[in-house]
């Protein structure tokens, strides 16, 4: 699946449409939002950016990380 998201993350960075975040789960519309740094795609629920990273799991905050080029240490959950 993270293949799938890359994909999308890529696609919005690249300025193409982004209508497709709306079929997301929660968690999926989090990460694609938060990797491609576009706060407005985040799921009403969670349209802080801090509710957002709180919503994911290590792994995925991890994920975002490498998108953003933050350090990994950023993703561990209770840190």
């Amino acid at each position: 699946m993270t293949v799938q998201l890359d994909g999308m993350v890529l696609a919005i960075l690249d300025g193409k449409d982004d209508a497709f975040v709306g079929v997301l789960s929660t968690g999926e519309r989090c990460f694609v939002a938060l990797a491609s740094k576009r706060y407005d795609l985040l799921p009403a629920d969670y349209a802080d950016p801090i509710e957002a990273w709180n919503r994911l799991d290590g792994e995925w905050r991890r994920l975002v990380c490498e998108w953003r080029g933050w350090p990994n240490s950023y993703a561990r959950v209770g840190a």
